[in-house]
């Protein structure tokens, strides 16, 4: 099927070891999660776009990556939670990544610029550095001093009125525009 006659621009389709190639290095970071069901969703999320570096700080149970019901919501996906690493402290996390982007439902009234993902990921791929994207646990988001560190916060347009994303939602629509955005 013609990509471009449906009006979707045309996806990379290079792969390395089933994995989306891009030269762009993309890691996926959840700060303490606490549910591993989100875990296992979001290593799906992560597959069905093409990505595979997932990072999990701190995350409530430290067996999660081998919980029944990960592996269940992984679906097929279980080779990203194989290969994803579980790390102590988001220091640990960050090494080497060049561009650190905040998920935020909240702005702040300090700290990086806030943009969403359709408006600022284009202007990032095309400098192919490293990049991160943090997403906060599900029962408290993300802290004020984690949003800080990063060079941007990305955030969703959702309903004014409920705008609480579940974590593995946010996740694949960040995976989805950063896809577009690489081309």
């Amino acid at each position: 099927m013609d990509a471009a006659r449906w009006g979707r621009p045309a996806m990379r389709t290079a792969t390395i070891a089933g994995f989306y190639f891009s030269p762009v290095k993309t890691h996926f970071i959840l700060l303490g999660t606490s549910h591993a069901g989100n875990v296992g969703a979001c290593a799906r999320a992560m597959k069905v776009m093409g990505f595979s570096d997932l990072v999990l700080v701190a995350p409530r149970w430290p067996d999660v990556l081998e919980r029944q019901e990960a592996i269940d919501r992984a679906s097929g996906a279980t080779d990203v939670l194989r290969n994803a690493r579980v790390v102590a402290t988001l220091d640990e996390a960050i090494d080497g990544v060049d561009t650190l982007c905040a998920t935020a439902m909240t702005p702040r009234d300090f700290g990086p610029p806030t943009a969403t993902p359709r408006d600022h990921l284009p202007t990032l791929a095309r400098q192919g550095r490293s990049v991160g994207f943090l997403f906060g646990s599900e029962r408290f988001g993300m802290r004020n001093e984690d949003v800080y560190r990063c060079h941007v916060a990305l955030t969703i347009p959702t309903s004014p009125e409920y705008g609480s994303l579940n974590l593995a939602a946010a996740l694949q629509l960040v995976a989805y525009e950063w896809r577009l955005a690489l081309g």
